[in-house]
């Protein structure tokens, strides 16, 4: 179940090597959407696998794979997810589909990114 893909996905994430990624991404992310079944929940955890991959780039010294691992996510949405992505409205449908924030939870939202911003940014200096 979800619960127990996302332990898999964790063990994945620390499983990659910093030298292969590509391969471990791109199974990851076929994984994701094996099944035929493509959803907004599984959209984001895309996008949160990424992120974790990023983290690990940054923490790892390799920052220069930040900006591949991008270009993978965007290369993978535009092969695989953009057909359902339109069909669903676009990004618009993502909207609809977790509902309108309200003002509590893009206050969260910004305090999270400022917070992840901060920590970069003294990692990286």
């Amino acid at each position: 179940g979800r619960v127990r893909g996302a332990a898999q996905r964790r063990g994945m994430i620390a499983a990659v090597d910093t030298d292969s990624p590509r391969e471990v991404f791109f199974r990851v992310a076929a994984d994701m959407f094996s099944d035929g079944n493509f959803n907004w929940g599984r959209v984001v955890a895309l996008f949160y696998f990424a992120s974790k991959l990023v983290l690990k780039a940054l923490c790892t010294k390799v920052p220069e794979l930040i900006r591949t691992i991008m270009g993978w996510t965007l290369d993978f949405l535009r092969e695989r997810l953009l057909g359902w992505i339109q069909d669903q409205g676009g990004w618009d449908g993502l909207l609809s589909y977790f509902g309108t924030p309200t003002w509590q939870t893009v206050t969260i939202f910004v305090a999270g990114v400022l917070t992840a911003s901060l920590t970069i940014w003294k990692k990286m200096g």
